[in-house]
């Protein structure tokens, strides 16, 4: 076993041979220690901005990196499973700043997949508890991600078939029936306004459950073509009334999924909204939901309880027309925190690196990162970006022989 240590210090020596670091101090995982001089140590501009603490609310994250939800279609019946502890735990260990897990439906229909994770019955606290209980044994922050899929629901998963056809052919919803959103997808059909008030009611129920599992935070999923989105964008919505034709009436349906959400989720804890900004169809020349309709809710959003405004784009029609390009998305989020100074905002969209991520929160673009592609190639994105920012991280116990050599 000695031996076996010795060779592992060599090899840590190779891989990372400049050992000019400055000790690491007795701090939690992810509380990054920069490679400074005694003297700019004292002063704390001088650590990167990415690696700084952030705090919103009673949520203090070590650093400013999240990671981005990402469906993973790994789920039977909603249930958190052991590829979820590790896909989220692996996060944890390298020292992200905050975890958000995937979308997680508010009530069976409103999944994406039948792979989907749920959070519609307390059935479903346990496991989810198991993930947030390992996460903060290694002193991580994690939310999760409060959806319904709407018109996007019942899309084939690659590996899992339709439990039940019929319940999917009967059951996929949206704020305007018949608008299908590609041949993949069943034809919606229009909810009442009761229906409206109940799936209300169940973000308000999955909040309690994201509660009583120990979540930090919650977010709810306003992006990317599902439910509450479609009421948003002119493009899905036809409505004629009070959920439909201003944008008052179109906002209406998020406006009231906040409040239930905020009243029923810890009054100290903060609550994330994720929003398409776009969505890139002005070639069609029809109204449609673009940045100018998203920095107007951002507003009204900061009013009803929203604390971070998290800013993507795009996945509300397959007519779409998207040029992506390492933070591409990124402008967008400048907009709304230029506009509304006082709600946070994450930026998200192709961040590469850990000096793209700085250069943004340098130039007051957002106030936190998101990536999700760049975790999934490597789960030690965080540990990465430290070391191109010339950063120390303090690791956790069972890796700690890393940073003392």
């Amino acid at each position: 076993m000695p031996a076996l240590k010795e060779y592992m210090k060599d090899c840590v020596l190779a891989e990372y041979p400049e050992q000019n670091y400055h000790p690491a101090q007795p701090v939690a995982p992810g509380t990054y220690i920069s490679k400074l001089s005694k003297e700019q140590e004292d002063t704390e501009d001088k650590i990167p901005l990415l690696f700084q603490p952030f705090t919103v609310k009673d949520l203090t994250l070590p650093n400013r990196i999240v990671v981005a939800p990402m469906c993973m279609d790994s789920s039977e019946g909603g249930y958190m499973s052991d590829f979820h502890l590790v896909h989220l735990g692996s996060y944890a260990l390298h020292g992200a700043g905050l975890i958000i897990a995937e979308a997680t439906a508010v009530e069976d229909r409103g999944r994406i997949t039948p792979g989907d994770l749920g959070i519609w019955k307390d059935e479903h606290i346990p496991a989810i508890k198991r993930a947030v209980d390992f996460v903060h044994a290694q002193n991580g922050k994690i939310g999760v991600q409060l959806a319904h899929a709407g018109r996007k629901a019942s899309h084939k998963a690659d590996h899992t078939d339709h439990p039940d056809e019929d319940f999917w052919r009967d059951n996929v919803v949206a704020p305007t029936g018949g608008l299908q959103w590609d041949h993949n997808h069943h034809v919606p059909r229009e909810l009442t306004v009761p229906e409206i008030h109940e799936i209300v009611k169940l973000f308000g129920q999955a909040a309690v459950r994201a509660a009583k599992a120990g979540m930090d935070t919650v977010e709810i999923h306003g992006a990317h073509g599902y439910l509450i989105h479609s009421f948003l964008s002119p493009v899905t919505n036809h409505r004629t009334d009070q959920y439909g034709g201003s944008l008052e009436n179109r906002a209406r349906f998020m406006l009231e999924v906040i409040r239930e959400v905020r009243d029923n989720f810890p009054a100290e804890k903060p609550i994330f909204l994720r929003v398409s900004a776009t969505d890139y169809v002005e070639h069609l020349g029809k109204p449609s939901w673009e940045i100018e309709q998203t920095v107007q809710i951002a507003q009204w959003v900061k009013e009803a309880g929203v604390d971070v405004f998290h800013v993507s784009s795009g996945g509300n029609t397959a007519e779409q027309k998207i040029k992506a390009y390492p933070g591409y998305q990124v402008p967008f989020a400048e907009r709304v925190k230029q506009a509304v100074p006082e709600l946070h905002v994450v930026a998200v969209g192709l961040i590469v690196d850990g000096k793209q991520a700085e250069q943004v929160l340098q130039e007051e673009k957002a106030d936190l990162v998101a990536a999700g592609r760049a975790f999934l190639r490597d789960p030690s994105f965080t540990l990465q970006a430290a070391r191109q920012l010339n950063v120390k991280a303090k690791h956790i116990r069972q890796y700690g022989f890393v940073e003392n050599q």
